[in-house]
């Protein structure tokens, strides 16, 4: 039987982050003095550091050298998993030109029998009994080979299935008896729950697959590495790397591809995954789009015009085919620099290379536009996009509620809203937080009530974004009671504040002459271990030139 390792697919996550990114950090790389092709740059780019991504809020999973459990059957928890929750269900249509389409598959799944399709269909229809699903195994035992097993727990966990691909794999890793076999189940087995979010489970199928004398491979390891990075733990990933290479397993491409997207999908600077690329060239691993799309992927999280630019320039040198995913994370690069002329001959150029620009492409121009100011090109854009007959997406309808919203267009915004429920896609809570913004700068304060009304009614939970901007809104049309309402409603939500809302209500209390409930509010505020801005220290300053009201407005303690 072939032993060619289950493919781990490597992709990365896009960052949708709103504000721009100096760039001041000069990286010593080869990089810097490739010449470009495409558009006329400098040679030396000039970076920064990525910001931090906001505190984790999911378990943090413990080292790889931990305690090894004796068996599996610790791995099927009746239970979801936190991490599903916390890194599962965030897909929208802007991650299809995430998924590499058209690339050349080289999983082993096309190896299978038709015999595995069959066995797949009775495994689903075998319901919760575990009995019922060990008699399908059984009963197909005789006939099948690693790669029908290999294709029935991937295609399991594929469709949610994880108690079931794991019992598949239990079943199968036992019966095998060449190790290369029992390894390429165990790498398809992490890979899977990797996919599924469930980091813990996946690393423990690793301990024991190397415990019991086959999974020590580059394949197991690069899909622990992929497990990781999926879930957002770059440091464990790049701690796999460097145990790997401690144990003497020379990383492949696979390898390097995985710990490239952890990094990206981490926030990790640009600096040390230029450094980890520059080791898998050194050791004579020749990059593919893959990395390249993973490298752009890191540019686009900070913000790196530049360095995405020579990353796309150099890509072409080496005569590497570009795809959709490589366009759209460039131009999500470029447009974060603000340099939104450059995205848009960018995009001019995709059809000459036979690439037609599709929602996502639209969807990244238009949200630059936007935060570019230039208003009128993001909607001169949008009736291109309508003219080709292009889909648009939940993203992107948000993103024009916004825009017409800050226009002052309420009827077409409206009309979008129309339109989202004519296609099935309802309001969510960055529909009515563009909404709620837009009416509120217009001093709209009737329709903000009842936009706010309509979000309790359809039980869309308000987020933090949600109460700042109420707050601001009433509190820049002097509705300082309604500002102090909308807190006290927030307080009871239990949602975490930061500087902006604490600022924004405490700005609000001392213009309304509430100068001890706003300092009230600061001390509050420190003890939550959130620091004062300028903003902050400013309100309450001018405060004490005002003359005071003795009612208390809002009690800080509640």
């Amino acid at each position: 039987m072939a032993s060619t390792p289950p493919h781990c697919s490597i992709t990365a996550t896009k960052p949708y982050q709103t504000h721009q990114y100096p760039q001041n950090q000069r990286l010593k790389s080869h990089r810097q003095t490739r010449p470009t092709n495409q558009w006329p740059t400098t040679h030396h780019v000039s970076l920064s550091k990525p910001l931090p991504l906001p505190p984790r809020t999911v378990p943090k999973p413990a080292s790889a050298a931990g305690p090894v459990p004796s068996s599996f059957s610790s791995l099927c928890p009746p239970a979801k998993s936190d991490l599903v929750s916390a890194f599962s269900g965030r897909r929208s249509t802007r991650m299809v030109s995430k998924m590499h389409l058209g690339r050349p598959k080289t999983t082993v799944g096309s190896r299978h029998s038709p015999l595995a399709e069959e066995a797949l269909e009775t495994a689903i229809r075998s319901g919760k009994d575990d009995f019922a699903l060990d008699d399908v195994l059984h009963s197909f035992e005789s006939r099948f080979v690693s790669d029908d097993y290999t294709f029935l727990l991937r295609e399991l966990g594929n469709r949610g299935e994880c108690w079931k691909a794991i019992r598949c794999f239990e079943f199968a890793v036992r019966r095998e008896r060449k190790r290369t076999e029992q390894g390429k189940l165990a790498s398809s087995m992490i890979s899977t729950l990797g996919r599924l979010g469930k980091v813990e489970l996946a690393k423990n199928v690793f301990q024991t697959a190397v415990n019991e004398g086959y999974g020590r491979t580059v394949y197991t390891y690069s899909a622990l590495i992929s497990a990781y990075g999926r879930s957002g733990y770059c440091d464990e990933a790049i701690r796999v790397l460097e145990s790997m290479k401690d144990l003497g397993v020379k990383p492949n491409l696979v390898t390097y591809n995985a710990v490239i997207d952890a990094c990206g999908k981490g926030g990790v600077e640009f600096k040390k995954v230029v450094e980890i690329f520059d080791e898998m060239l050194k050791i004579g691993v020749q990059p593919d789009r893959i990395t390249y799309n993973s490298l752009l992927a890191v540019c686009s999280r900070g913000g790196l015009w530049e360095a995405a630019r020579n990353l796309f320039s150099e890509m072409v040198d080496r005569g590497i085919d570009q795809d959709i995913y490589t366009y759209n994370t460039l131009l999500d690069a470029i447009s974060k620099g603000g340099q939104m002329d450059l995205a848009y001959k960018i995009m001019s150029e995709m059809p000459s290379k036979n690439i037609l620009p599709n929602v996502v492409t639209y969807s990244t121009m238009i949200d630059g536009y936007a935060k570019a100011g230039r208003l009128e090109d993001a909607l001169n854009l949008f009736n291109e996009m309508k003219f080709l007959a292009i889909g648009l997406d939940r993203v992107l309808y948000n993103t024009l509620l916004s825009l017409y919203g800050k226009l002052g267009r309420f009827e077409e915004a409206l009309n979008v809203c129309k339109e989202m429920e004519s296609v099935g896609i309802a309001k969510d809570v960055v529909s009515y937080n563009a909404l709620l913004g837009g009416y509120g700068k217009q001093g709209k304060y009737d329709e903000v009530k009842g936009l706010y009304n309509e979000m309790k009614v359809e039980r869309v939970s308000p987020n933090l974004l949600t109460y700042s901007t109420l707050i601001d809104v009433y509190s820049k049309g002097g509705l300082y009671a309604e500002a102090v309402k909308v807190f006290r409603e927030f307080k009871q939500a239990g949602l975490k504040a930061d500087v902006v809302l604490y600022s924004e209500l405490i700005n609000a209390l001392c213009k309304n002459g509430l100068v001890e409930s706003a300092v009230s509010l600061l001390d509050e505020m420190t003890k939550e271990g959130i620091r004062p801005n300028v903003v902050t220290y400013n309100s309450i300053i001018d405060a004490f030139g005002r003359p005071a009201t003795t009612v208390c407005a809002v009690d800080a303690g509640t």
